[in-house]
């Protein structure tokens, strides 16, 4: 059984921040004797990167192969990211707003692309001393206090300040689904194309292009975990896709799934509107 909860930001930190929410993953049960607990779930494509505290009793697993650190920063999501974990584990995700990458810790946010940084190996603050005050620490809501706190202490290190001109354009492809047309926001940002996606692909890790496209398929997520439609092709419509077969395979591209088994393996009954797709064990 899944359950989380939603932390409110700190003021300082509005700028960097969208949500927190505190996970817990409860122990699953063994179909047979001797076979390992586990829970196999999904994180798909939302335009946001973050930072996740992590502790499980066996540790956590990316695609099955790598082990994840206790504490990591994690950049733009474009294809499907399977977790893996063994026995009760619990998380805290931070999850900043697409441009904050660059903006806090000033590298590019393509570093990071469909990858992850463990935090102990960056110099900014004191990432190490971090995550073992973190791992030592018994609730949650000093765990969160701490991630406050560091992000706080990089803010304030790195001079770190929102760029306004992404911070925008982001903000309109969100509002607009996807389908606000590129050239009209390089010319209210007064930047050539290419200038446009250059700098994009600094702050947010990925084209423009693409940002629209995730920005298209979250809108058609939401929709499609709420139930409410007759058929697909009414969800296509509403979101600028072409047609249905169009609709389906860039749902596909983003979570390895059809939307009806997508729909087959989601959290039903879960209030999960502002939270990362994730899937049941497949």
């Amino acid at each position: 059984m899944l359950s989380y909860s939603t932390i409110p930001v700190p003021e300082k930190l509005h700028a960097f921040v969208r949500h927190v929410w505190v996970i817990e993953f409860g122990q699953e049960r063994a179909t047979s004797v001797g076979e390992e607990v586990g829970r196999l779930f999904s994180i798909y494509a939302d335009g946001c990167p973050g930072l996740i505290f992590q502790q499980s009793e066996n540790g956590l697993l990316l695609n099955q192969k790598k082990k994840l650190s206790p504490v990591f920063l994690y950049g733009q999501t474009v294809a499907p990211i399977d977790m893996h974990s063994a026995g009760r584990s619990g998380m805290i995700v931070v999850c900043f707003h697409p441009y904050a990458l660059h903006s806090l810790f000033k590298f590019s946010a393509k570093e990071l692309t469909d990858d992850c940084l463990d935090i102990s190996l960056l110099s900014a603050v004191r990432g190490r001393q971090l995550r073992d005050r973190l791992w030592n620490t018994g609730t949650a809501h000093e765990q969160v206090s701490m991630l406050f706190n560091y992000l706080e202490q990089v803010v304030e290190k790195n001079k770190a300040m929102a760029d306004l001109g992404m911070a925008h354009a982001t903000s309109r492809l969100f509002q607009s689904n996807g389908k606000m047309p590129l050239p009209a926001l390089q010319r209210m940002l007064n930047l050539s194309p290419r200038t446009f996606e250059r700098r994009f692909e600094q702050y947010i890790g990925i084209s423009p292009k693409l940002f629209s496209r995730i920005a298209q398929f979250q809108a058609a997520l939401k929709h499609l975990q709420s139930g409410k439609f007759d058929k697909l092709s009414d969800i296509a419509y509403t979101y600028g896709y072409a047609d249905q077969s169009h609709f389906i395979r860039n749902f596909s591209r983003f979570t390895g799934l059809s939307p009806l088994r997508w729909q087959k393996h989601a959290y039903a009954g879960e209030d999960a509107s502002d939270f990362p797709g994730m899937t049941r064990p497949i």
